[in-house]
C-alpha cells in the first residue's frame, strides 16, 4: 500500500465517523425533540418533522458511501426504537400535584378538567360532552366522540410519550390520557392538543399533594 492509499483510507474512516456523529446527533435531537403539533389537526408534531430531516441525512450519507452494512442497521434499529410509542410502566401511585383547568361553560364538545402530576408521569382528566340530538352540530360525526389523539408539552422542553387512557361512556363521556415522564419541577405551563383544540395549564397554580399519595 502506498501512502497516498493510506492517506486515502484514514480521510475515509474520518469521513465515516463524522458522518456517524451527524446521524447520531439527528437521532438524539428525535429523541429529545417536544411533540408540539405543527398544523391544527395533529398530524404531525415537532417530533414527526426532526424523523424527516434524519432519514433525509442518512439518505445522504449513504448516498455518499459512508456507511457500512452493520452502520444501516444500526440506525435502522435505533431508529425503530425512537420512533415507536414505548408503553413503560406508569404506576401513577405517588401523586403530588393537581392542577385544575379554567372553568368552562357545560357546552357540547371537549372539556380539559386537570392535571394529575405523580411522581413518574402525568394523568389528564377530561370531559366530553356531546351535542343534543337535532343540534347544529350533529351532523358531524366527530361531534359525538371525544379525540383520539392527544398531545402535551411543556416550556422546558420536555418530550412526553402518550401511555393511553380511556373513558367512562354516556352523554358526559368523563376520560383520562396518560403520559410519561413526570413534570420537572422547573415547568410552568403544560400544554395540550387534542385534535384542533388546545388547552394551557398554569403550574403555578397546582395544589401540592399532601403525603406524596394522594
Amino acid at each position: 500500500m502506498t501512502e497516498d492509499d493510506r492517506r486515502r483510507r484514514q480521510e475515509l474512516v474520518q469521513l465515516r465517523r463524522r458522518a456517524q456523529r451527524v446521524l447520531d446527533e439527528n437521532l438524539l435531537r428525535v429523541e429529545t425533540t417536544p411533540r408540539r403539533p405543527l398544523d391544527p389537526d395533529l398530524v404531525r408534531t415537532e417530533a414527526d418533522q426532526a424523523l424527516a430531516s434524519v432519514s433525509a441525512a442518512f439518505e445522504a450519507v449513504d448516498r455518499l458511501g459512508l456507511l457500512t452494512e452493520g452502520d444501516r442497521e444500526r440506525f435502522f434499529r435505533r431508529l425503530s426504537d425512537i420512533s415507536t410509542t414505548s408503553y413503560v410502566p406508569f404506576r401513577g401511585i405517588e401523586l403530588e400535584r393537581v392542577c385544575v383547568a379554567p372553568r368552562s361553560t357545560e357546552a357540547p364538545g371537549l372539556h380539559l378538567l386537570a392535571a394529575e402530576l405523580y411522581g413518574d408521569g402525568v394523568i389528564l382528566r377530561w370531559l366530553f360532552v356531546a351535542p343534543a340530538h337535532g343540534a347544529r352540530d350533529a351532523a358531524d360525526p366527530h361531534a359525538y366522540r371525544p379525540p383520539e389523539t392527544f398531545s402535551l408539552w411543556d416550556d422546558a422542553g420536555t418530550a412526553y410519550t402518550p401511555q393511553g387512557g380511556g373513558w367512562i361512556a354516556g352523554h358526559h363521556l368523563r376520560g383520562d390520557t396518560a403520559f410519561v415522564p413526570n413534570v420537572p419541577r422547573a415547568v410552568t405551563k403544560l400544554s395540550v392538543a387534542a385534535g384542533r383544540l388546545r388547552y394551557g395549564l398554569d403550574l403555578r397554580t397546582c395544589f401540592e399533594s399532601r403525603d406524596g399519595r394522594g
